[in-house]
């Protein structure tokens, strides 16, 4: 029997990476269980216990983030006063007042969603990343706007209603919010246990419905053209060491044009998996 998780299995089971990877979103009703991973007590112990500090949280209100003070606090660390903190009093005000807690990075510190995401990543030659959305019923907490990642999102409780815009006009590469608000396809509603993918660069906008919604959300990032290149230039940096071997009394001209021509043997001999796998290692050490 196997022990990985219904949302790693997900990946198999749905042929995510076939049917659907950068090609349209996809819903799965009741597709990963829920329990163990993240609750909404959680969130409220994470609160009264005052260790989370911005950025690694935040408040929205359709789009809008308050003024750092108004919902953090200084606190004396060490000796030294450190901003930052959360103030439970003024984000449970904010919330009442329909403002959306974001949480980034969770692999950093909570271990339930840093298993899960380590075993979703191990399946995929790309970068994950954790985030928590606990939204108020009836509110929404980002405008539509387009990831520059990939997207899958589990929602954990309450529910939410996601539209998506996926006219070819508004799909882009590149992170933003210039959508058309009126230009959405499809409409549906999220509730516990429903797992979403939105392909790179689709737009979409989430509102909590019944209840207050708490969703995990985690990115996928492939490695970029400029982190190819990177790569790239990392494997050459580690077999060049045969370039070393030359004339000491050549020119800074005749070097140059001696790596030239290696970087070139080079390019034409390197292996794209090697290439994307060093790329994608990198990233994540770079972020971790």
């Amino acid at each position: 029997m196997s022990t990985e998780h219904p949302l790693t299995r997900l990946v198999d089971e749905k042929d995510l990476l076939g049917t659907y990877w950068n090609k349209k979103h996809g819903l799965f009703k009741r597709a990963c269980p829920v329990d163990g991973l993240i609750r909404e007590s959680d969130i409220q112990g994470m609160l009264d216990t005052g260790l989370l500090r911005w950025p690694y949280f935040t408040l929205l209100k359709e789009g809008q983030q308050p003024e750092i003070p108004a919902f953090t606090k200084t606190r004396n660390v060490a000796g030294s006063a450190v901003p930052g903190f959360a103030d439970a009093s003024k984000v449970r005000s904010l919330l009442a007042g329909g403002a959306t807690m974001k949480m980034s990075q969770l692999e950093d510190w909570h271990r339930p969603l840093r298993t899960l995401m380590r075993e979703i990543e191990a399946r995929l030659a790309a970068e994950l990343k954790t985030y928590v959305f606990y939204t108020p019923s009836d509110n929404t907490g980002m405008l539509p706007h387009r990831d520059g990642s990939h997207v899958l999102a589990i929602q954990i409780a309450g529910t939410k209603e996601w539209r998506i815009y996926d006219e070819p006009r508004e799909i882009d590469s590149r992170s933003g919010l210039d959508v058309d608000v009126d230009s959405h396809a499809h409409s549906f509603v999220m509730e516990p246990g429903d797992v979403l993918y939105l392909p790179h660069g689709m737009p979409h906008v989430a509102t909590a419905r019944e209840g207050t919604s708490l969703h995990v959300t985690f990115t996928i990032t492939e490695p970029t053209p400029r982190d190819l290149v990177e790569s790239l230039m990392t494997l050459f940096a580690e077999d060049c060491d045969r370039i070393r071997e030359r004339d000491p009394r050549a020119t800074p001209e005749a070097e140059a044009d001696a790596v030239a021509k290696s970087l070139l043997d080079h390019v034409s001999s390197v292996d794209a998996g090697l290439l994307v796998d060093t790329a994608v290692a990198t990233m994540r050490d770079r972020t971790a």
